[in-house]
């Protein structure tokens, strides 16, 4: 018997070889996306939790409300740490890290020249930390591997970089081109699935051994500068809450009183530091859950098309072998058995397509690396046993539903009528259901379509919206790595006169039309320092984004005037006190015009000096951000950053040319350039990514739809014959005869149009609102998902109708 329902059902699949192939097709397609997103999602939800102490492991956030922040630090100042364990019995261990990009050299004994890296994920940490997360030693002892000074902790992937096959322990690296580093330790690198990834962690003392002495008495004792992560592990059993109550009293108890009663410290759980964060500076950038929600709203609405389309799809086909099912049960079959042969075939095609799927998933994985940044494998999908039942069932599932109409239904009819074929007119009035499921089909596609629209228009205007600064064909580079403790530079200890020297033959090259020097880079905010300004005291507490610039700043990068002049090498002052300041810095500190600011007196942190000049407003971070006060000023000890606008044509050579000299004035850091306004571009990654995954599955579901339609159309001509046939033998025209079928789907279009763009409006104004400058949603928007919709539902609909409408009347109405 099984046999036998084999090889009927391998017939059937033969036979209707169009009609199988589009069924599987859609299915597959549907299946593919929901996995490849659950996928992505259930990555994200496993962050850290590799950790074997996940669920006592916190970070503590810093809220310094005294700066004008209205939102939390993943930084902490340093002398914290060492306090807690004293002061709070409910932790158990805590560790500072710090992170601090470096230039690391390894000695070679093949070679003259040493190799030099640039490594960003360069950490100081304090040993307790080895105590706190699970880091897996490959080689060395965690229990002394971070306990000396001048000691450091290497990846396995850095001990291979660096070493090759040679045993690393107690190999020497020289950090900064000065302070040797030994290797006491090798450990596996964090998944990918971790909040912090640490190439190098070196012992922590080391970083203040490695700074200015300005700097190793100012930061131990200092309890403002946003530095490191202080990372806690709490007892068994011990209430985050509980500690968070004591912090205002242990802030009180250490920190400057009037400084102490600003401050804000919370507990924040290691689970929610990717996704539920709300803290600003992150080791790494965190996810979105609103970007989560969305991604699974978009997995189960193509999922729940693509079935839709197969339920539609089979049952279109089912009413096909209604004079088969009354032959078979002329021929003595039972019911249990027609059921047992539609619920059969059904769930052959569902488990083709479930493991056309997983090839399919084998072939996208790459794209879905690509697109993501993540690294999958198939044996990674393969070895979770839960996603693989999950997806069985699913597929066991829609096998079921789709089949159950066939079986259930079409085998119930009367052999007679089934013959005659009088069960038509009667069994029609399932297609009310029919029309609902592709209504729902229409509402996910245009709220996709809307989406999609809205997303591409945002970062549209994202990326054409005026910086307020020239971006294109300007290079960076750094001289020196940047440290938030570069402010505790010793100010008479400067490499300018050298990186002055090397600005200077730049700029003889004609394919070279400028260079600037700056502390940090356009585009990536600023350190905001406190200042003093005319007519305020200190206990005001005022604080603003400040950047060390060189001379001609501003004119490289085209910054406009509003009032004042530039700083200038012609004005001796300048060099010493003169300041910039943007417009919103002027109302910031409270000056009413930019007129009035220019010639007024301020202190930034000890350097006393006067506005010369204020700027017209411009972007230094990102357009999720609304522009802050801004303060630029001359401080040579500490530019390090070079930004070299080159000429359009020839600018490879340009670039080779640079990097000669550079090799020249800059042997102990390599030249890692980057052009600037791909460097701004960075800065939407995350939503880039997220408008080409929404793109792509509005794509597919109207892709499915249109299978769906193009099934329902099937139906729906096939149930029509007759009409069609009777309508043409009284004249009827091919194209009314296509009206009268494409009406009610265009309807359907319309009525699917006005459920879906509230749904869409509220959810794309949720995600623009994550944007300090966004666009409107304006009505064209979902009137062209509308007529999008429209358009292509109409070419669906025609492609069968126009077929159906040219068929001989004769034939049409023998068919009945």
């Amino acid at each position: 018997m099984l046999k036998n329902y084999l090889k009927i059902a391998y017939r059937n699949l033969i036979r209707q070889k169009g009609f199988s192939a589009i069924n599987i097709t859609g299915l597959t397609v549907g299946l593919t996306c929901c996995c490849l997103i659950v996928l992505f999602v259930r990555h994200e939800l496993s962050y850290d939790t590799f950790q074997k102490k996940y669920d006592r492991i916190y970070r503590i956030t810093y809220l310094p409300k005294f700066a004008g922040l209205t939102e939390p630090l993943a930084l902490t100042p340093p002398p914290v740490s060492p306090l807690l364990t004293e002061a709070f019995s409910e932790i158990e261990r805590s560790a500072r890290v710090y992170r601090s990009s470096a230039t690391i050299e390894v000695p070679n004994q093949r070679h003259e020249n040493p190799l030099k890296f640039d490594e960003e994920r360069f950490f100081f940490g304090d040993s307790t930390l080895l105590d706190i997360f699970s880091f897996q030693f490959r080689q060395g002892d965690p229990r002394t591997a971070l306990k000396d000074k001048f000691t450091v902790v290497i990846t396995d992937e850095i001990a291979a970089k660096y070493f090759g096959s040679e045993n690393p322990l107690g190999k020497t690296l020289l950090y900064e081109g000065k302070h040797p580093l030994r290797v006491t330790g090798v450990v596996d690198k964090f998944p990918d699935n971790s909040h912090i990834h640490l190439d190098l962690l070196a012992n922590y003392e080391t970083m203040f051994a490695t700074e200015s002495e300005t700097a190793r008495q100012n930061l131990p004792q200092n309890w403002v500068i946003s530095h490191g992560y202080t990372y806690v592990l709490l007892r068994p059993g011990r209430s985050p809450e509980t500690v968070n109550a004591r912090f205002p009293q242990f802030l009180m108890t250490h920190a400057d009183k009037e400084l102490a009663k600003d401050i804000v410290y919370k507990l924040e759980a290691m689970k929610d530091f990717h996704l539920r964060s709300d803290a600003q500076n992150t080791p790494e950038a965190p996810g979105s859950l609103t970007y989560l929600y969305i991604f699974v709203g978009i997995a189960l609405i193509t999922l729940l098309i693509a079935c839709i389309n197969f339920v539609n799809l089979s049952t279109a086909r089912s009413l096909k072998r209604a004079k088969e099912v009354g032959i078979r049960k002329v021929l003595g079959s039972e019911k249990k058995q027609l059921i047992a042969q539609f619920l059969g075939e059904s769930m052959l095609l569902s488990f083709i397509a479930l493991a056309l799927t997983f090839v399919a998933i084998a072939l996208l994985l790459p794209a879905l690396n690509n697109l993501t940044g993540k690294q999958f494998t198939l044996g990674y999908v393969l070895n979770d046993g839960w996603f693989v039942a999950a997806f069985v069932g699913i597929a066991l599932l829609t096998g079921l539903l789709s089949g159950s109409y066939p079986a259930f239904f079409v085998s119930g009819f009367q052999p007679i009528a089934t013959l005659k074929g009088s069960f038509i007119s009667r069994k029609a009035k399932g297609g009310a259901v029919r029309q609902l499921l592709l209504g729902v089909q229409f509402v996910a596609s245009i709220a996709l379509i809307i989406g999609a629209l809205v997303t591409f228009q945002q970062l549209r205007y994202v990326q054409n919206q005026p910086l307020g600064f020239k971006k294109d064909f300007i290079i960076t580079a750094n001289t020196r790595n940047e440290k938030i403790t570069n402010v505790f530079a010793n100010r008479t200890d400067s490499t300018y006169y050298r990186l002055r020297t090397f600005r200077d033959i730049l700029l003889k090259n004609p394919q070279i039309q400028q260079v600037t020097l700056s502390t940090g880079g356009m585009g990536a905010g600023s350190v905001r320092r406190n200042v003093v300004p005319e007519g305020r005291t200190s206990d005001d507490l005022l604080f603003i984004g400040a950047m060390g610039v060189d001379f001609n700043f501003a004119q490289t990068y085209g910054l406009k005037f509003v009032a004042g002049r530039d700083l200038s090498e012609d004005f001796p002052t300048d060099k010493t006190e003169g300041f910039l300041i943007n417009e919103t810095g002027v109302k910031q500190l409270g000056w009413k015009t930019a007129a009035e600011a220019v010639g007024k007196s301020l202190n930034l942190e000890g350097k006393q000096g006067k506005i010369v000049g204020v700027l017209k407003d411009f972007h230094n971070q990102s357009l999720q951000n609304p522009i802050e006060g801004m303060l630029l000023t001359i401080d040579q000890p500490l530019l390090r950053l070079f930004s070299i606008k080159i000429n359009t044509q020839n600018s490879a050579e340009t670039i080779k040319v640079i990097q000669k000299e550079w090799d020249r004035y800059f042997p102990e850091k390599e030249f890692a350039y980057e052009f600037l306004d791909q460097t701004i571009e960075r800065l939407y990654e995350r939503e880039q990514r997220f408008g080409k995954l929404i793109g792509y599955f509005a794509g597919l579901a109207i892709l499915i739809s249109c299978l769906g339609l193009y099934g329902l159309v099937a139906l729906v001509t096939q149930q029509k014959t007759k009409e069609i046939g009777i309508r043409k033998v009284l004249g009827a025209s091919v194209g009314s005869i296509v009206g009268l079928l494409s009406r009610d789907f265009v309807l359907l279009v319309v009525a699917s149009l006005v459920i879906a763009s509230p749904l869409a409006w509220w959810v794309m104004n949720d995600w623009l609102k994550g944007f300090a400058y966004r666009i409107d949603l304006a009505w064209w928007i979902f009137a062209l998902a509308g007529l999008l919709v429209v358009v292509v539902t109409l070419l669906t609909v025609s492609l069968q109708s126009i077929k159906a409408a040219l068929i001989n009347p004769v034939k049409s109405l023998r068919s009945e």
